[in-house]
């Protein structure tokens, strides 16, 4: 199937061969690259843009043989979700030599960014709403005259039962939103598929809608109650 066509929990930090033809030539800095090569072995990450990008391990002539420098420590190179979305991919299955290679890689990659919105990176309830460029956008229901339109968010993390974060898309409608407007969401079953829904919208709110909203969120942090899950508390 198409690398688009998966999720993006089915592959983020794992491993995935994408037949990606010619475009191993854009290795050849790296690792010497025969016609026959035509196979990549990657894993995934967000940069810091947050656009997904695929690192390479190693490269192949087919799904099964694909282990041309896997035994070198560095990767052979980057490609991004807009070069390899509309290749054919495979989810592979990783052995220890793949995993000690790419766990340093992954984990340095991940540095900067804050524990909550990495947890929320691998929340598969998200999938459905994600952008396939940015996973860290989703799409987010918002009442806008009347009707549930749904927006851009960027994520930043989370406050008690809500997923926290900023719109990313100014709104086309005198709804007094803009870019950046910071969004509170819970999350919502639709025909059986995870949808996000904004209970509070913009940096203007009322001082009733402040109080009400903290107060939900010390409420659910009281018995330990986040969007991430459950946790005890003490």
């Amino acid at each position: 199937m198409l690398l688009e066509e998966y999720k993006f929990t089915d592959y983020y930090h794992q491993f995935i061969t994408i037949e990606v033809d010619e475009l191993t030539d854009l290795l050849k800095d790296n690792i010497k690259v025969k016609e026959e090569d035509c196979y990549a072995l990657c894993s995934s990450y967000c940069g810091r843009d947050g656009l997904l990008e695929f690192n390479v391990l190693a490269i192949g002539p087919s799904w099964e043989k694909c282990t041309k420098g896997l035994r070198l420590n560095k990767m052979l190179g980057i490609f991004t979700m807009d070069q390899v979305n509309k290749c054919e991919a495979k989810i592979a299955d990783p052995n220890m030599r793949m995993i000690e290679k790419n766990n340093d890689f992954i984990k340095e990659m991940d540095e900067g960014w804050n524990e909550e919105l990495l947890e929320t990176r691998l929340d598969d309830r998200l999938d459905d709403i994600r952008d396939i460029f940015y996973p860290d956008v989703v799409y987010t229901g918002i009442i806008l005259n009347n009707y549930i339109m749904e927006y851009p968010m960027r994520i930043k993390g989370v406050k008690g039962p809500f997923l926290v974060g900023a719109l990313d898309e100014e709104p086309d409608d005198k709804s007094g939103l803009h870019f950046d407007d910071t969004i509170y969401a819970l999350p919502y079953i639709q025909e059986d598929s995870c949808r996000l829904f904004a209970l509070f919208a913009g940096d203007n709110l009322s001082e009733d809608e402040i109080k009400i909203r903290d107060r939900i969120i010390d409420e659910m942090n009281k018995y330990g109650i986040s969007f991430n899950g459950f946790s005890i508390r003490s």
